[in-house]
């Protein structure tokens, strides 16, 4: 009785080793499509805003301490600071490269590949490297269509079950400016819509709302096979100052080292998932 139990205790512990060393590294290419001069607009369907209560957000730290060091440096694009900040320091240059400096509001654009350093870990996610992407023929087949990439990235994670696996949070492309509320009114994903702007008597000028090209959600759960979800709002800023904006949806089964590609008429993204050490 004894030794049973022993071999069932065995065989819990090796089985629960097994699965928390099931990790994986996703490689997400995303690109600009062409003008597509064919689409019409059709307010007929709306979205809710995008949100899960389980995000991980890896982009925007990088991004911000890129943005810190590149300030303490002394580039330009950083080194700014609000009216409010002129008024409560006597000297508001002295605190221009501070941690209370929201610097994601300073980039123009997103650097299409985060530069992250080389890890070879397996506690929590993190960022792949550039020297560790491997998309490089996909990216010349893209230069050779005349598409333009807006975001090459990718991370190792652990493979979690739908309820646990969080949602990486994705952006990428220009910085989106509002001087108004917006409220995006969307369309289904195969369309494209305006945003219908709604004043506001009292805007901070400090608070910008801010969008990107890109932004949302990218979850890839394990339940026998991967599963991906991906989420985002692909907008732009016309000459009018209103924002059109997409919503692009999709959800896939997906086989480990195989490439998979995402078409929507607004955006392409090329997907592999990788196992990682095991």
């Amino acid at each position: 009785m004894l030794l049973k139990k022993s071999l069932i205790v065995l065989c819990c512990l090796f089985s629960s080793t097994a699965l928390a060393e099931r990790w994986f590294e996703v490689e997400v290419l995303v690109y600009k499509q062409r003008p597509a001069p064919y689409l019409q607009e059709d307010f007929s369907l709306k979205h809710d805003v995008i949100e899960d209560k389980n995000t991980l957000d890896l982009l925007t730290p990088l991004y911000t301490e890129e943005a810190k060091e590149a300030c303490i440096n002394g580039d330009t694009r950083f080194q700014k600071h609000s009216f409010t900040d002129s008024l409560v320091n006597a000297n508001p240059r002295s605190g221009i490269c501070n941690d209370s400096t929201d610097y994601m509001q300073s980039y123009d654009e997103l650097p299409v590949i985060p530069l992250a350093p080389s890890q070879q870990g397996m506690s929590e996610a993190y960022l792949l490297s550039p020297n560790q992407l491997k998309f490089n023929a996909q990216r010349k087949a893209l230069d050779r269509k005349g598409l333009t990439p807006i975001l090459h990235t990718g991370w190792r994670f652990e493979g979690q079950s739908k309820s646990r696996a969080p949602s990486v949070h994705l952006i990428a492309g220009k910085h989106i400016k509002n001087d108004t509320n917006n409220i995006p009114s969307y369309t289904n994903p195969d369309f494209v819509s305006l945003l219908n702007s709604k004043p506001e008597l009292f805007i901070d000028p400090d608070q910008p709302t801010v969008n990107w090209e890109l932004d949302g959600l990218f979850k890839i759960h394990l339940r026998h096979y991967l599963y991906i979800t991906a989420d985002f709002d692909i907008s732009q800023k016309l000459e009018n100052g209103d924002i059109e904006s997409a919503r692009f949806s999709q959800f896939r089964r997906v086989i480990s080292g195989e490439v998979h590609y995402f078409d929507h008429p607004r955006m392409g993204m090329i997907v592999q998932i990788r196992k990682f050490n095991h």
